[in-house]
């Protein structure tokens, strides 16, 4: 049974005529008529009742023509879904992002990308730091990563989300939470509170560098294994810290944040993808994220 033979067959169901039916469908008379016999034959039934001057349908015919129809729809709706998934309108989308990138564009970027192709799937695993990222990209395990460069070592496809300044979290309390920006060496003898050094984020590395430029060493007094918790820490009295600027966008009594004086360093977010693996969807998200990027750039 093949499909043409369905449709010229719901044709001629439809028009009762066989001359009318093959107009309908594009054929001559006679090709259209072979088809509706091989059907039949390979059926073994007979779809219509033929006279002289009129062609009626069957019980078998009544029967077969819900589900010829169905069939169609069905073929229809594959054909469809071939065509999206080939183009990245539909499918399924796992981002991983590390939890500094929330108060970034990420949630502007997820809403218009939503807003596009509601029908892509989207599972988004929080609280992956980098190195964690990059294993899950090479993996396949993630289709995309919010994360912080340098990526070392992998072939990675890189969009940066965002640029900041390293800055200074203080106890509300601090003897310098009234500055309005901090000369680091003046935190030489505060306790500090860090990012865990175990776990291969390039971040910990940062701040021990700016501190030893700064010409002191800190004074580790606790690790955490993310910022938001380096940040409670500071807010309970535990000590100083240095993060990422769009953590001040964290409201948390108790806590204050201070830019350096002369800058700080600087970091960068990015949205990073494995370009050895093709993903019509994937590409579609990052043609959001730059509009999106582009659209916040150009913000007056």
């Amino acid at each position: 049974m093949e499909l043409r033979q369905l449709r010229y067959f719901l044709a001629v169901a439809q028009e009762l005529h066989f001359g009318r039916a093959a107009e309908r469908v594009h054929i001559a008379q006679s090709p259209l008529s072979r088809q509706i016999k091989q059907l039949e034959d390979e059926l073994g039934v007979t779809l219509f009742k033929r006279s002289k001057h009129r062609v009626e349908l069957s019980s078998a015919g009544l029967a077969l023509i819900p589900e010829a129809k169905a069939i169609l729809a069905a073929t229809d709706q594959v054909r469809r879904s071939v065509v999206q998934a080939e183009t990245g309108v539909v499918g399924r989308l796992t981002i991983g992002f590390t939890n500094s990138v929330i108060y970034t564009a990420l949630p502007r970027i997820l809403v218009e990308y939503r807003a596009r192709y509601p029908a892509v799937d989207l599972t988004l695993r929080d609280s992956l730091l980098t190195p964690m990222q990059i294993r899950a990209l090479m993996d396949n395990q993630l289709d995309l990563g919010f994360l912080r460069p340098p990526v070392i070592g992998s072939d990675l496809g890189l969009l940066t989300v965002a640029r900041e300044r390293l800055i200074v979290a203080l106890p509300a309390t601090h003897p310098l939470a009234g500055r309005s920006r901090i000369n680091l060496k003046e935190l030489a003898d505060d306790a500090f509170v860090a990012f865990t050094r175990t776990i291969g984020s390039a971040l910990p590395t940062l701040i021990l560098r700016t501190c030893h430029d700064a010409g002191f060493d800190p004074r580790i007094v606790q690790e955490a294994g993310d910022i938001s918790t380096m940040i409670m820490l500071v807010s309970a009295g535990m000590g100083v810290s240095l993060v990422p600027s769009s953590w001040r966008n964290m409201r948390l009594k108790g806590v204050v944040f201070r830019s350096m004086a002369g800058g700080g360093p600087t970091l960068e977010l990015a949205l990073a993808w494995n370009r050895a693996i093709e993903s019509p969807a994937r590409d579609r998200f990052i043609a959001v994220a730059k509009d999106v990027l582009n659209l916040l750039e150009n913000k007056p």
